[in-house]
């Protein structure tokens, strides 16, 4: 808890941190102590806030690793990065087009040697590797029908390169939801909500509190069928979500190449000359989406709905569509379940940030337990 208040506001004084963690200003020194011994957090002197103020703000370390493989837009991005968001090792590396699994475990074998010999070379010892993986489910099921990873092989490889270090495996839209959930690119959200992301792949996630060091449950709303004779999908079906609402399709109505628009990020519509026919197909994979959404909440109500990913560079005249979409869908409409729609800046292309938010959430979840207290090192499912 005390870790998880930090890492969404940052730093506090220790009687606002014990305050916001409803514990004694004892035991608030105490758990101060013991991360602090463990190397996890630091304590700053500051001009007290008051006369008589406290003058040491509670902060996370500056100089503690964490270690991410994030596995999107067709491509592997490694990553390293401190707990407080610097990059301090970042590489990309490309798969090869429509690649067998052999394939890919080349492109993944040679990856995990670079960033192993980079963290070497900088004596850095990470307290997490994770891994985020589109469609993830777990280590030990089926095989991933979106890319031919086999992740139990990874598991193994990055154990060997990283001894003693937990790994945790995730789906790819845990990852951004990690991101978010820290505020990476927007403030931190302070309740339970729906999570979703459009970029080349189309997911979701029920969301708790980073400060609550909730759990993220990712959803498969990307591969929600909307229209069985529509676009094949990546995951074998037709008329997915996905097939019809990703970045994919978005590149192909508006003209351009995917990995422009991915590029451009939130100036993605300076790309395309927005006709009326363009307009109106927006409009319609908005209303789709929305429809998606209050299917969603239907199952499990909520009373925020966070969107991140293309749809949020686009004008409230067309993003009004998705609140349309959920009126058709969910039960009553939102005037009978009000749900509020808040935007997020996109995270298209800003990888790896979003797999080491998630081994930073994983960190707190645990509550921040060394490599070395852990005999043998877990694999845990995100």
């Amino acid at each position: 808890m005390v870790l998880g208040r930090l890492l969404s506001s940052g730093s506090l004084f220790r009687p606002r941190l014990a305050a916001d963690c409803r514990l004694s200003e004892a035991s608030i020194s105490r758990i101060v102590a013991e991360l602090r011994d463990e190397s996890l957090i630091e304590e700053v002197r500051r001009p007290a806030p008051y006369p008589g103020g406290p003058s040491q703000i509670v902060a996370l370390r500056k100089d503690q690793w964490l270690v991410g493989l994030d596995i999107a837009n067709d491509r592997l991005t490694l990553g390293a990065g401190t707990f407080t968001g610097e990059i301090g090792y970042l590489e990309r590396r490309e798969f090869p087009a429509a690649a067998a699994q052999e394939s890919l475990a080349k492109v993944l074998d040679g990856g995990i040697e670079a960033l192993a010999a980079w963290c070497a070379q900088h004596g850095v010892v990470p307290w997490r590797v994770a891994v985020a993986i589109p469609g993830f489910r777990d280590l030990t099921g089926p095989p991933n029908p979106i890319i031919a990873i086999d992740a139990a092989l990874l598991d193994e490889r990055l154990s060997s390169a990283f001894p003693a270090v937990p790994i945790v495996f995730a789906n790819a839209i845990a990852a951004h939801a990690a991101a978010h959930l820290q505020g990476l690119r927007d403030a931190p959200i302070e309740e339970r909500h729906l999570f979703i992301h459009l970029g080349h792949g189309v997911g979701g996630a029920w969301v708790e509190p980073v400060a609550a060091a909730g759990p993220i449950q990712p959803i498969e709303i990307g591969h929600v069928v909307l229209d069985p004779a529509g676009p094949r999908c990546r995951c074998g079906h037709r008329g997915c979500l996905e097939a019809l609402a990703s970045t994919s399709a978005l590149a192909a109505l508006c003209g351009v190449e995917e990995r422009q628009l991915i590029a451009a990020g939130d100036e993605w519509p300076s790309l395309t000359q927005m006709t009326a026919r363009r307009r109106t197909a927006l409009r319609e994979l908005l209303l789709r989406v929305g429809v998606a959404i209050g299917n969603a909440l239907n199952v499990v109500p909520v009373s925020l709905v966070a969107i991140s990913g293309w749809p949020t560079a686009l004008p409230e005249t067309l993003r009004a569509a998705v609140a349309e979409g959920m009126d058709m869908s969910l039960f009553g409409g939102r005037e009978a379940a009000p749900v509020a729609l808040r935007y997020l800046r996109t995270a298209i292309g800003t990888e790896p940030r979003a797999v080491l938010a998630y081994a930073m959430h994983d960190l707190v979840r645990e509550g921040g337990l060394s490599p070395l207290m852990r005999e043998p090192p877990q694999r845990l499912a995100g």
